[in-house]
């Protein structure tokens, strides 16, 4: 009895000592992971746009981590679902940073949950790199934890007047936009460059989330405009071209980059889009670039159950910046170093956009896009890098 006493004794010993060594082996590999955070609606209407953003992250992060991650560190992506929702956008936030110990959070999607998130993230030092929001506002004034990479809807607008009204000569000219933020912003740039020429703009605004755009295709179509121009998400840009197509009215359709999503042709119809023009702020997916076949090819590879999309893009680009200045820092990586590194890059050129530039006085990345047409069921870029004046 006292050696099966024993040997029980000795068994339960070993057993601890196990435990003991695989808990250390796991504080160990945590220790050894870089935290990085994202949060939008992953759920909802607008799942389209979270859910590629996060699956765009998630494709650069695995390849990284399948070369040997940053420096011998594995990166952990951790995903909040926001809904789009500001006041969950910043609990999303706090949840990152404060639970699960993010020292960045890559591309959080949305113009109103950005702004949220800002007096937090600065508050705690944590880098907001790259949302997928394109308000002049998050980085005017610099704010100094906040950095941008998409040209700000105000720079778009900007560029997209001085096309319509110097290369396409139009005179009379609707802009049908969402009623927030980001459209009321994207309306200031586009009227102000368009007083320049001294050409009016009929502006025609709509509730985020609305379905009926019979009223306003009609004052459209009743000002005379011969260009619509369109500040929303797709959805609503294919509804409004359903609509004048129902009143049998073929205007020039325009917009900023949302409009040049893939999903504009699957939503209202291939022919509804041909030759509409839409900003460019990435390469379309359709694109000959290498690079654009080099994400399309990683996308599948690591994320196989996912389509590619220009949100998954932009997410895959977010990342591949963000990680190039992690690539540089010397010892761990820390949200301060980050930030340091982040203010060097000078003309980085992925490919996929045009070269970003950050520095302690600039904290929008880009200031350049281009312009792409619908031409048989895909966009295509017809004009180079166009830097707005």
């Amino acid at each position: 009895m006292v050696l099966i006493s024993m040997a029980k004794a000795r068994n339960t010993l070993t057993l601890l000592a196990g435990a003991a060594a695989l808990m250390t082996a796991s504080a160990s590999w945590a220790a050894e992971t870089i935290k990085l955070g994202t949060t939008g609606p992953l759920s909802g209407s607008l799942s389209l746009l979270g859910q590629g953003v996060r699956d765009g992250i998630e494709t650069y992060i695995k390849f990284i981590n399948d070369q040997g991650g940053v420096n011998g560190l594995q990166i952990e992506l951790i995903s909040e679902d926001d809904g789009y929702d500001p006041m969950r956008a910043v609990a999303s936030a706090k949840k990152l940073i404060e639970q699960n110990g993010v020292i960045g959070l890559i591309s959080p999607v949305g113009t109103p949950s950005n702004a949220a998130m800002v007096p937090y993230v600065q508050e705690k030092k944590v880098p907001l790199f790259a949302p997928y929001a394109f308000s002049h506002t998050l980085t005017t004034p610099i704010k100094r934890y906040v950095f941008t990479t998409l040209p700000e809807v105000r720079i778009q607008a900007a560029v997209l007047a001085d096309y319509l009204t110097n290369t396409l000569k139009h005179t009379k000219i609707a802009v049908i936009y969402q009623n927030d933020d980001f459209g009321q912003d994207a309306v200031i740039g586009f009227e102000d460059r368009l007083k320049k020429s001294n050409v009016p703009v009929t502006k025609l605004p709509f509730d985020r989330g609305a379905t009926n755009f019979s009223g306003v295709v009609a004052q459209a179509r009743q000002s005379g405009a011969e260009d619509v121009v369109f500040f929303g998400i797709p959805r609503d840009a294919a509804l409004i071209m359903k609509e004048a197509n129902k009143m049998g009215w073929k205007p020039q359709f325009s917009g900023h980059n949302a409009l040049g999503d893939p999903q504009t042709f699957t939503l209202a119809g291939t022919s509804l889009v041909e030759g509409a023009i839409a900003v460019a702020v990435m390469e379309p997916l359709e694109s000959a670039k290498p690079e654009v076949a080099q994400f399309l090819e990683r996308q599948k590879k690591y994320m196989p159950k996912t389509t590619p999309t220009t949100y998954s893009m932009h997410g895959y680009n977010a990342a591949q910046i963000f990680v190039e200045a992690m690539k540089r820092i010397q010892g761990t990586p820390t949200s301060e170093k980050i930030v340091a590194e982040l203010e060097k890059v000078n003309g980085l050129n992925t490919g996929l956009m045009a070269p970003v530039t950050f520095n302690p006085n600039q904290r929008a990345g880009s200031l350049a896009a281009a312009f792409m047409r619908a031409k048989s069921g895909k966009w295509v870029i017809d004009t180079p890098w166009i830097e707005a004046k």
